[in-house]
């Protein structure tokens, strides 16, 4: 089975039904609070943005004195056993789901 590409405008969810291990890569996902696979569930506050490649820091106080204080922590890159669930609380999303095989 070939990589499968998610893109959307919020909350994403996928079931991996391959019958084999999936990378799941997240690509970009606006405004997350929760990100939850194959049981486990990881939350965060302030975060912005999340991605590969990206950068994220919440920011309290006015746009001209951000202190970059609130520290958050999501996955960026997870894996997913066959029949294991993956879902998302956000806004827009971009994200690969890769199979073992290739």
């Amino acid at each position: 089975m070939a990589a499968q590409v998610l893109s959307g405008s919020s909350n994403p969810l996928y079931t991996n039904n391959t019958g084999q291990n999936v990378r799941i890569i997240i690509n970009y996902m606006s405004s997350p609070t929760t990100v939850s696979w194959g049981g486990i569930s990881a939350s965060a506050s302030g975060a912005s943005a999340i991605g590969r490649n990206i950068a994220g820091i919440s920011t309290v106080g006015s746009a001209n004195n951000a202190t970059g204080t609130g520290a958050f922590a999501l996955p960026t890159e997870i894996m997913l056993s066959a029949s294991q669930t993956f879902s998302a609380t956000c806004g827009a999303y971009n994200i690969v789901v890769i199979p073992e095989a290739g």
